[in-house]
């Protein structure tokens, strides 16, 4: 039966106490540049008169070259996360088969350490900040949250036989959980804190409160004998060994799995999320405040007023259709407004431009998972997310390094400007015909048995 906003009673007992695990990690997400920042030094005095620039630091007074610091150092936290997740996913895809709250327990532990360890940066002497900021990084990512997220919702999802409506209802209940913690964190760039003590104090609060609620009402998600272990069997070697195994395995016997993790390649090198920010700061001369602003605004309009439009046109149109549609419209217009990035239109930035053209496709993702689930089914699913992730992690620890590498804050030419871009723009290309002529045909084959679907519970 239902419960409030639409929930089932599964869902509030999972997916709201994961929604408070993923707010822990979240927090520490949205000051992670600024924080980085915070910590940069130079021999550049900080200017203290009424009206003076904000230089990101309460160390150093050359902003452009807090800014280019700052991005390198959040760009290498966020390359120990993501080696972090690659590391521990491994461990936590397979511990998740003896049991999915044993798997999340040890997550959110790894969560809670890390934030202690991540505020603690800001006390430490100059030598030390950087490594413990690192650090801290990469133990947030050994928790495996986002893994365990997407295993646990794929449980409910096929237990509640709605797979399409429950990926819906968690994007939406994120979308809520953006719109409480985005103004909060607004603030704090609007007033230009350069002291976290008490923000760092709320993500160990979180952290706690997060474990404490999973160690008392979180349920175990799988249900089915035949798929858990016993746990008295449980070894860590043998489990490595096992799941390298069962990846081959799987790899080898699922044709969308193995072409899938190519796409997933392509598309996770061409990610540039550790350096947009800082290019809108550097090149459009935006305060950190005005950058977080318009680019949070359509994580909100997008996921709160425009995440009906993608499954209202699958619902009318057809899923095949629409979903081929906005894929290729989104990778398309992506490698496109890759070498664009420079300029403004009517005076608006062209990254600000090309987020507000892509506002109409923020429903797609749980359309898309809802189909995917589909055709990987639950027996292969926490295997499947394990390797999306660890290759997303992969490719995370090397283009997090790589392209605040190639960012230059201090840049004066086109090229120079829109270096990373365009490396980002030749790699995207790649992931077209990957959907064209591997994973797509079985997707939209898979998209076509949902509309006829459909059709028939219609009559």
């Amino acid at each position: 039966m239902a419960l409030i906003f639409g929930l089932t009673a599964l869902e509030v007992n999972t997916q709201l106490i994961l929604s408070v695990c993923i707010i822990s990690t979240m927090v520490a997400d949205m000051m992670d540049q600024p924080y980085a920042r915070s910590l940069v030094q130079c021999d550049v005095p900080v200017n203290t008169t009424e009206g003076a620039e904000f230089s990101g630091s309460k160390l150093c007074g050359n902003r452009l070259h807090v800014i280019g610091v700052g991005a390198e150092v959040s760009g290498w936290g966020q390359s120990f996360g993501n080696a972090g997740r690659l590391f521990i996913t491994l461990f936590l895809s397979g511990l998740a088969d003896y049991g999915r709250r044993r798997a999340a327990l040890l997550g959110q532990f790894l969560a809670t350490l890390s934030a202690v360890l991540f505020a603690s940066a800001q006390f430490l002497p100059t030598s030390l900040s950087f490594p413990s900021y690192i650090l801290g990084k990469g133990l947030q990512g050994m928790s495996g949250l986002g893994i365990l997220q997407e295993i646990i919702t794929g449980d409910v999802a096929l237990q509640l036989n709605d797979t399409v409506a429950v990926y819906g209802r968690r994007q939406v209940l994120h979308s809520c959980i953006l719109v409480m913690i985005v103004p909060i964190n607004l603030y704090v760039q609007w007033v230009e804190m350069t002291d976290f003590t008490y923000i760092s104090a709320v993500v160990v609060v979180l952290n706690l409160s997060a474990l404490t609620l999973l160690s008392l009402f979180f349920p175990e998600t799988l249900t089915s004998k035949k798929e858990k272990k016993d746990i008295r069997q449980f070894s860590i070697l043998g489990l490595v060994k096992d799941e390298i195994q069962n990846f081959r395995s799987l790899i080898q016997s699922h044709d969308y799995i193995s072409l899938r993790m190519a796409e997933e390649v392509v598309s996770k090198m061409a990610a540039l999320d550790a350096i947009g920010l800082a290019f809108l700061m550097a090149n459009f001369n935006f305060s950190q405040f005005d950058a977080l602003v318009f680019t949070s605004l359509p994580a909100i309009l997008g996921g709160v007023s425009l995440s009906w439009v993608v499954p209202r046109m699958c619902r009318q149109f057809g899923h095949k259709i629409v979903m081929k549609s906005c894929i290729l419209y989104y990778r398309l217009s992506g490698c496109i407004l890759a070498f664009l990035q420079p300029f403004s239109f009517l005076g608006i930035p062209m990254p600000l431009i090309g987020l507000a053209l892509h506002l109409p496709l923020s429903g797609i993702q749980a359309v898309g998972q809802g189909i995917e689930i589909r055709l990987v089914q639950q027996e292969n699913n926490a295997k499947f997310q394990a390797m999306c992730q660890m290759l997303g992690f992969l490719c995370g620890s090397i283009t997090s390094g790589l392209y605040p590498q190639l960012f230059n804050a201090e840049a004066s030419t086109y090229g120079g400007k829109v270096l990373p871009y365009a490396v980002s723009a030749f790699i995207n290309a790649l992931s077209i015909p990957v959907f064209l002529f591997l994973t797509g045909p079985m997707m939209l084959a898979e998209c076509e048995k949902v509309d006829k679907e459909a059709t028939a519970k219609a009559l």
